[in-house]
Order: structure tokens, then sequence, then C-alpha cells
């Protein structure tokens, strides 16, 4: 239950190093609805047995509520505080990060990957487990559909806890090795010029890095 920040992105691929299954839920914005809310939450992260809940500092007390209402949760903690902790420890920071944990060697197409809940307007939401091969089907063909290619950049806006945002933005991207500028839903509600003007900085920094490039062709050349 994270805003679009570091802490989701750093929390989501520690879910998956660790061999667990992320369920990406979306954030408390309405203090006038929050009963609502942590009913529909409650009933989706009860359906896919949650048993530890990530969140932020503005959105803690709201998480604990949703801990009686959900047998499976034992435990709620704040994202933030936990990578805080991880970064200032010792032998964490002395230790060369590698992707050869026991979950990451065993994974597999059948591998669970993530569990993505629609929305549920007619009903109780019920969790869609998506599995590494199809995550990994979707991602490529959204780069054949879309020719993705090395010199490409992407922005965006849209929510993480969406498929959207998450897949078809964040892990595609990510998986082509394709550069990435994101912002919060609200942040472009409020100003939708901010993506335009995205673009343009990236754009900008382009140009410059082209200008660079050929000053120093050109004085190698002299």
């Amino acid at each position: 239950m994270l805003p679009t920040s570091r802490a989701f992105f750093v929390s989501y691929a520690g879910i998956l190093l660790a061999g667990a299954i992320p369920v990406p839920i979306y954030p408390p914005f309405r203090a006038d609805r929050i009963e609502e809310y942590a009913a529909r939450q409650s009933a989706i992260l009860s359906n896919a047995e949650v048993c530890l809940l990530l969140t932020f500092r503005r959105a803690e007390a709201v998480a604990k509520l949703l801990r009686p209402r959900v047998r499976s949760l034992t435990e709620v903690a704040d994202a933030e505080k936990l990578i805080e902790a991880a970064d200032k420890a010792p032998h964490l920071r002395r230790v060369r990060f590698r992707c050869t944990s026991p979950a990451a060697a065993r994974a597999s197409g059948a591998t669970l990957r993530c569990c993505n809940t629609p929305r549920g307007s007619t009903g109780d939401p019920k969790g869609v487990v998506l599995t590494h091969a199809n995550l990994l089907a979707n991602i490529r063909g959204v780069g054949e559909a879309v020719q993705l290619g090395p010199g490409d950049v992407g922005v965006s806006w849209l929510p993480l806890y969406h498929d959207m945002g998450l897949i078809g933005a964040w892990l595609t991207l990510l998986h082509f090795g394709i550069p990435l500028t994101v912002m919060s839903p609200l942040a472009f509600l409020t100003r939708p010029e901010r993506w335009l003007q995205a673009f343009h900085n990236i754009a900008e920094q382009s140009r410059r890095r082209q200008i660079c490039v050929r000053a120093l062709r050109s004085k190698d050349c002299g």
C-alpha cells in the first residue's frame, strides 16, 4: 500500500527476490471515505491471504485499521523505515548485490510474480495471479507492438497498483532497459502540463548530450 515512490520500487523488487508474491493496492487519499476504503482493501488482502502489509508513514494509522479485518495479516510495516534501516546497516552496505537468491535461482515460467486485483465494482474483488511467463508474454507483446528500441525513453503518471502502470509502463521498460520518468497520478491530475514538461526536460537533456558528443568527436578528429 504505497504511493508512486522509491519505496514502492524497492519493496516490489525485494518481495520478488524473497520469493513472495506482491499484491499492490492503492493508498488512501480521501479522509471522508476511509471506512469504504478499509472495507474494500481488507477484502482484497483477505482474498490474497496477505501476511505482511508495507505502507508509508502518513497511511500507517489507516493500515493498522485493516489488521483486525484480515486474518492472515500478521504485520504492518513502514517501508520507508525498513529501507532507511537497511541503508544504515554496516553489514548490508558492505555486501555487493547479486541476483543469486535461492528464490530467484528457482524462477521458471510457472513462478508466481504478481497478484493483480480488478476493481470488482459488481462484487467482492478477486485477485488474478500472474506468472513469470504471463508477464513476459505481455511485456514482449507490448514491446513488439510499439517497436521499443534502445533510443526510447518513457514518461508515465499511471498508478503503479494498476496493471497499465505496473506492467505496461514500469516492468515493460525495465525489461527492455529503457529509462522511465515517473510521476504520481495526483501530480498529473493537479497539473497535467507536468507530463508535457517531463517530455520537454528529457528532450532537452538528450539535445545537450548530442552537443557534447559532437564536440568530443570534433576534438578527437582535430
